[in-house]
């Protein structure tokens, strides 16, 4: 593939990317200084200009994580595995079909993985396809992770006092970035479209809720992931012994904690994250690091604040996997149960051994009533889909009765291949399809002709949603929007259709 150089000026210095099968392509682009040294545990700061030109071709180290196996079945569903990790980890990349005055509708991606892991520069999520398809300008971001993104610690406060949510902080860094440069590559910095999938959808619905993101994006879309996963200052404060301990420290300075190694840091990282709720309550669904409601940046739980009226302007589109959680019930081994265990795993998450058995009793009653499997595997993965994911989405849909903005929902019920199909629609699956990279993943969506055709309705709702806020287009048309009275909800499978959502039974119980 012949690679002619290409270079923008912005407002740090010029950079020179690629022109790759005719789209513009820059990598490795900072948006903020390094948040090492003395700006770890620190809100990003604005970058330092250059002098010359600057290389952006390659793309440039990804946050701190676990690492991640290189080979197997999973691998590249979840993130790519052999990406360079730093500190030094704030960069973007931007795939734009031209650096001109077109003011194209502008879309930027913010990666899942749990708050923990992924980047911004997996080979899934490749700009090019979509970017060419739609006439959209992609950016992709990265932002720290883990720990290093979310130690919630008052004695790390500045000397505004402020302190914790470093990861969002990046992201708002990246949105401000846009704003500030993108009409340089082509995109209108009044249309822009933030979407991300699983924890990138969490973090989407997030910073639909926080009042310092106004402003900065005008649509909104997200991917297996509201916005109900977030810390109290309560619940942290259970939190950070456990995370002291496996450092073998007490109370630390801000200066203990920033001379600590990165090994260090992610070693007890690690711990935290696999106890057992049981030993450690910020262990679970809600993981160790994560958004804090504190200071500026959020000061209620999002669903509760945009049911108050939040982001009420923007335009938001939701949606879910039919079976989001047969993935991870795969990824941790997990193929077979009793219904003893079953209702073990479950209890902790859904709120104590009474209401377990509620679930199990009821999910069981109605997937027999409609032919669908119920043996405890099963059972479980339903629950969990609906508990993680597809409730919290309904209530996400539900709190935006009454929002100026347009309000629409989708569900996916493409089957995956992989496993003999017994994974159904699982977690991630859309992701190959709305960034039309489909080619990387044929284990995990198939090779029928009817995949990609999937992923090229996908890809134009998706842009025509950046574009004018209706994901509706020529092959989707009348796309009508979601009410909590008329639950309208476009389906994307083999059979695409609009539906009003028929299991309410089950989606009562997460309201």
């Amino acid at each position: 593939m012949a690679k002619i150089p290409t270079t923008v000026q912005t407002r740090q210095g010029a950079l020179r990317g690629q022109v790759e099968e005719g789209i513009h392509v820059f990598r490795g682009v900072p948006f903020a200084q390094p948040p090492v040294g003395e700006l770890r545990w620190r809100r990003p700061q604005p970058l330092e200009p250059w002098v010359g030109v600057k290389d952006a071709s390659e793309f440039g180290p990804i946050s701190v994580q676990p690492p991640r196996p290189a080979a197997g079945p999973f691998a590249g569903i979840m993130g790519h595995s052999e990406e360079r990790t730093s500190e030094d980890c704030l960069y973007l990349n931007v795939w734009t079909p031209g650096l001109d005055d077109t003011q194209r509708p502008v879309m930027v991606w913010i990666h899942g993985g749990g708050l923990s892991s992924g980047s911004g520069s997996s080979p899934a999520y490749n700009g090019a396809p979509l970017a060419g398809r739609g006439d959209v300008v992609i950016v992709t971001i990265s932002y720290r992770l883990g720990a290093l993104g979310f130690l919630p610690d008052p004695v790390l406060a500045g000397e505004d006092g402020k302190e914790g949510n470093f990861g969002f902080h990046d992201m708002l860094a990246a949105l401000r970035w846009v704003r500030d440069e993108v009409a340089s590559f082509g995109g209108d910095p009044s249309n822009v479209t933030i979407f991300g999938e699983s924890a990138g959808g969490i973090a989407v619905g997030i910073l639909l809720a926080s009042p310092l993101a106004e402003g900065l994006f005008q649509h909104a879309i997200m991917q297996s992931g509201a916005a109900d996963r977030i810390h109290s200052r309560d619940s942290v404060g259970e939190m950070l012994p456990y995370f002291y301990s496996e450092l073998g420290l007490e109370q630390p300075s801000p200066d203990q904690l920033r001379q600590l190694s990165v090994e260090e840091v992610l070693q007890a990282q690690s711990a935290l994250a696999s106890a057992d709720p049981a030993i450690n309550p910020a262990a679970g669904l809600h993981g160790p690091f994560n958004a804090v409601i504190e200071d500026d940046f959020i000061d209620a739980i999002p669903i509760d604040a945009v049911r108050e009226g939040r982001g009420s302007g923007v335009d938001v589109l939701a949606g879910t996997m039919r079976n989001e959680f047969t993935l991870l019930s795969a990824m941790t081994g997990l193929t077979e149960l009793n219904e003893e265990r079953a209702l073990e795993l479950m209890a902790p998450l859904v709120g104590g051994s009474e209401r377990a058995g509620e679930c199990y009793e009821l999910y069981g009653t109605l997937r027999s009533k409609r032919g669908e499997p119920t043996d405890p595997l099963a059972i479980y993965n339903a629950v969990m889909t609906d508990r993680q994911y597809r409730g919290s989405t309904r209530r996400m849909l539900d709190a935006r009765e009454g929002a100026t903005g347009g309000t629409y929902s989708y569900l996916v019920e493409q089957q995956s291949p992989m496993f003999k199909g017994r994974l159904g629609a699982p977690h991630a699956l859309d992701v190959p399809l709305i960034w039309g990279t489909t080619e990387l993943m044929r284990d995990f969506v198939g090779a029928d002709p009817q995949v990609d055709q999937l992923s090229g309705f996908m890809m134009d709702a998706w842009a025509n949603f950046a574009r004018s806020g209706s994901p509706s287009t020529n092959a989707l048309p009348g796309w009508p929007q979601y009410r909590s009275d008329r639950p309208y909800t476009m389906v994307f499978g083999p059979d695409v259709r609009t539906v009003t959502e028929e299991r309410e039974e089950e989606l009562a119980l997460w309201r």
